[in-house]
């Protein structure tokens, strides 16, 4: 394949992920076909499969996209000059809940990509979910280089730390929350990990 087939096939998968985020984002995941994807790319059914071989891989594409937006989102809010591990681990949550909830207001029908990944591609989130823990085992890390944090495994500890931020992330939960006083739970959250991580664990079992 040269060089000018390999770019016009991706700019048709490029316009095929957009049309079928916009599908996604107005009429839910379930309702949309592969038929009204290739009509809104003006193109045929049979042309559409030549680039992807089912909605779960048209979807799969979407999701990665959505977290790759995610991290890059997140790794340049937590580089700002200064931060502090403190800073960054606050940095990194209020960005994902923010991120989230923005995608939720954008796309109503959010819980049916969150059933899809759930039933269909659990591995894309544990890819997700293991690229988060390398950003807050890296800030683990600094912390405890920094004298901030006393941890004996900031890969443990970085796995608890993503597990109490789950609460700020998963849409069915955010969609049971207060949105207006999320920030202050953030902080409030931060707040009690960070002290604890500055403890360390050595009284963990008295």
């Amino acid at each position: 394949m040269n060089k000018t087939t390999a770019a016009l096939a991706e700019d048709t998968q490029a316009q095929i992920l957009q049309a079928a985020t916009e599908r996604f984002r107005h009429y839910g995941y379930r309702k949309t076909t592969m038929a009204e994807v290739a009509r809104d790319c003006s193109m045929s059914a049979g042309n559409l499969y030549r680039y992807f071989e089912s909605k779960s891989d048209i979807g799969a594409a979407v999701s990665v996209a959505w977290f790759a937006a995610l991290h890059q989102t997140v790794r340049a809010a937590i580089t700002q000059p200064g931060f502090s591990p403190r800073q960054k681990l606050e940095a990194y949550i209020l960005t994902v809940n923010r991120f989230t909830l923005e995608s939720m207001r954008s796309t109503p029908h959010i819980q049916e990509m969150v059933d899809f990944l759930s039933e269909e591609r659990p591995d894309l989130v544990e890819q997700h979910l293991s690229t988060c823990h390398e950003i807050i085992t890296t800030i683990l890390e600094e912390g405890v280089a920094r004298g901030d944090f006393a941890v004996p495994d900031t890969a443990l500890s970085a796995r608890a730390v993503l597990n109490a931020f789950v609460r700020f992330e998963y849409p069915p939960l955010l969609a049971l929350s207060s949105h207006d006083k999320l920030d202050e739970e953030v902080r409030e959250v931060v707040a009690l990990i960070v002290d604890g991580l500055g403890r360390g664990r050595t009284d963990r079992h008295t």
